[in-house]
């Protein structure tokens, strides 16, 4: 019973320390990179369906704002409608890599994202931090917009303004 209980512990603990990944980020740093590019494309496609695919289970989309973090969806579920519902909001939003740093189990980006807001051509700068469950996104941080932005433009740290 002893040995039971030690190794549920030890895979809760090993859960917790992960930061509730089932697996370890894929190990060529190519892939991660890769499935980045393929997440990006995917909303550039506003196929929200794709890019819950690329996701894990636990998706969390995250917008991080000083001392401040909000869950802007949890789950594949959540993603799709989430994702879903802003395109229709925004048919002409889209987002390019315009940099990419990578680590041991994170992709980070500075991603312009650009639309067509009512005064004309918009775009703002931003930084996006994406974590992996194997081969999955598992988290995306979304910073506030930042530096490079045009007219009008706003920072905030929700999916582009």
């Amino acid at each position: 019973m002893r040995i039971l209980f030690a190794t549920a512990l030890s895979l809760a603990l090993a859960a917790c320390a992960s930061g509730g990944r089932i697996h370890p980020p894929a190990q060529d740093a190519g892939a991660r990179i890769d499935a980045v590019r393929a997440f990006v494309a995917a909303f550039n496609a506003h196929d929200a369906t794709r890019m819950a695919a690329l996701a894990s289970p636990q998706i969390e989309w995250l917008a991080v704002d000083g001392r401040s973090i909000t869950t802007e969806s949890s789950g594949r579920a959540e993603l799709m409608s989430e994702m879903a519902e802003y395109f229709r909001g925004c048919p002409s939003c889209r987002t390019r890599i315009e940099q990419v740093m990578v680590g041991p189990e994170r992709v980070v980006t500075l991603e312009l994202a650009f639309w067509q807001g009512p005064q004309g051509p918009r775009e703002q700068q931003a930084v996006a931090v994406y974590e992996f469950d194997g081969d999955r996104v598992r988290r995306v941080y979304y910073y506030p917009a930042e530096g490079r932005s045009a007219a009008g433009s706003t920072g905030c740290t929700t999916r582009p303004c």
